[in-house]
C-alpha cells in the first residue's frame, strides 16, 4: 500500500520530495502540539524526517510559551518586589505611629493631671496672676494642657489610616507572591516539555546524521536552497537584511538572541535592533508590529510569520526567499518563503 507523501502545510512541517518518500515509505505523523512518545520513532529515512520536521514544529510553537511565560515571570517577579517593598514601607510607618501612640498615652495622663488644675486655663491665668511673668508662665502652661489634650486624638485617626495602609499593602504583596508562584509553576511545566521535545529531536536528528552518503545527498538537496545573489536594498532595511544573511550558518538555539546562535524571533530582534529598530522578543508579539501585506506585495525586510497560533518567523530578501533560523539541530539560512511552512501574516516594520 503506497504512502501519500503531505505537504508541510498539511503537516505542519515540510513537504517531501517523491524521490525521498520513495526510499523507505513515508511514515506521516499528524501535526499535534502533544509530544509523542520516543518510541514512536519511525524506522524510514522519509518517516525520521517528517517525524524530525514535526517534533520542530511543536518545540518552535514550545518555545513561544516559553519565552512568553519568562517574560510574564519577569515583570511579576518585579511586581512581587515592588509590592513586598511598599509592605515593608506601609508597616514601618505603621510601627513609627504606633511607637508614638504608646508615648502619646503617656503624654494623655499629664495632660489630664494638668488639666483637673483650676489654674491652668487662660481665664484663670489673668485671674490669679500676681505679675506679667506670672501671667506669661501660667498662660504657656495652659497652651500647653491644650496642646496635649489634642494631640492623641489626631494621632490615633493618623495611626488608624496607616494601619489599613499596612493592612491593604500586606494582602498586596501575598497576592503578588501567590501569582509569581503560579507563573513560575507554569514556566516549569512548560520547560519540562521544552526537555522531553529536545530529547526527542535530538534522537531523531542522530538518526538522520547517521544515514549513508546517498541517502544524505537526498536530504541536503532538500535542506539547502540557494540563495542566489541578494541585492541589498538602501534605507533602514538593507542593515536588517546584512546582519541577518551575516548570520547563516550558525546554529539554531532556542531562547538565544545571538552572537553565536539563535532561535527565530531573537534573529528578527537583533537583525532589525542593527538598523536602530526595536522589535519585541516573541514572534507572536513582532506578528502585531508594522502594518499587514499581502503575499504578492512582499520585499526586502518583509517579516513572514507561519502557523496558527504564529511561533516561526522570517525575513524576506526578496519576493520570493527568506532568511531564517529554522529549529533544532539546523543552522541560520535561506529557505523558499512558500515552503517554510503555512504563512499566517505578513508585516511590514520599516516602510
Amino acid at each position: 500500500m503506497g504512502h501519500d507523501v503531505l505537504t508541510r502545510g498539511e503537516l505542519g512541517v515540510r513537504a517531501l520530495p517523491a524521490s525521498l518518500a520513495g526510499i523507505g515509505g513515508a511514515v506521516l505523523l499528524t501535526a499535534t502540539l502533544l509530544v509523542a512518545p520516543a518510541s514512536a520513532q519511525p524506522t524510514t529515512v522519509a518517516g525520521l524526517l517528517s517525524y524530525y520536521y514535526d517534533l520542530s514544529a511543536q518545540a518552535e510553537l514550545v518555545n513561544e510559551e516559553l519565552l512568553t511565560v519568562q517574560e510574564q515571570l519577569t515583570q511579576q517577579q518585579q511586581a512581587s518586589a515592588a509590592a513586598a517593598d511598599a509592605a515593608g514601607t506601609a508597616k514601618a510607618e505603621a510601627d513609627s505611629l504606633r511607637a508614638k501612640a504608646d508615648t502619646a498615652q503617656d503624654v494623655d495622663r499629664v495632660a489630664d493631671a494638668l488639666s483637673s488644675r483650676s489654674d491652668l486655663d487662660a481665664l484663670s491665668a489673668l485671674a490669679t496672676s500676681t505679675s506679667p511673668d506670672d501671667l506669661v508662665g501660667k498662660l504657656e502652661a495652659a497652651s500647653l494642657v491644650a496642646h496635649l489634650a489634642g494631640g492623641p486624638r489626631q494621632g490615633d485617626a493618623a495611626l488608624a489610616a496607616a494601619e489599613k495602609a499596612e493592612q491593604e499593602a500586606t494582602a498586596a504583596a501575598k497576592e503578588a507572591q501567590d501569582l509569581e508562584a503560579k507563573v513560575t509553576a507554569s514556566a516549569n511545566e512548560v520547560q519540562q516539555r521544552r526537555s522531553t521535545l529536545d530529547g526527542q529531536i535530538s534522537e531523531v536528528r542522530q538518526a538522520l546524521d547517521n544515514l549513508t552518503p546517498e541517502q544524505r545527498s537526498l536530504l541536503d538537496s532538500i535542506e539547502d536552497y540557494d540563495s542566489g545573489d541578494v541585492v541589498i536594498p538602501g534605507g533602514n532595511t538593507g542593515p536588517v537584511l546584512q546582519f541577518a544573511l551575516a548570520q547563516l550558518g550558525k546554529p539554531y538555539l532556542w531562547g538565544a538572541v545571538g552572537p553565536s546562535s539563535y532561535d527565530c524571533s531573537g534573529l528578527v530582534q537583533a537583525a532589525f535592533h542593527a538598523a536602530g529598530v526595536n522589535m519585541p522578543r516573541v514572534s507572536r508579539q513582532q506578528a502585531t508590529v508594522g502594518r499587514k501585506v499581502a503575499r504578492a506585495d512582499v520585499r526586502a525586510g518583509d517579516l513572514i510569520f507561519y502557523y496558527e497560533p504564529v511561533h516561526h518567523v522570517a525575513i524576506a530578501i526578496d519576493g520570493t526567499r527568506a532568511v531564517h533560523a529554522p529549529s533544532f539541530g539546523q543552522d541560520v539560512k535561506v529557505s523558499s518563503i512558500d515552503k517554510i511552512g503555512p504563512i499566517t501574516v505578513i508585516r511590514r516594520v520599516i516602510p
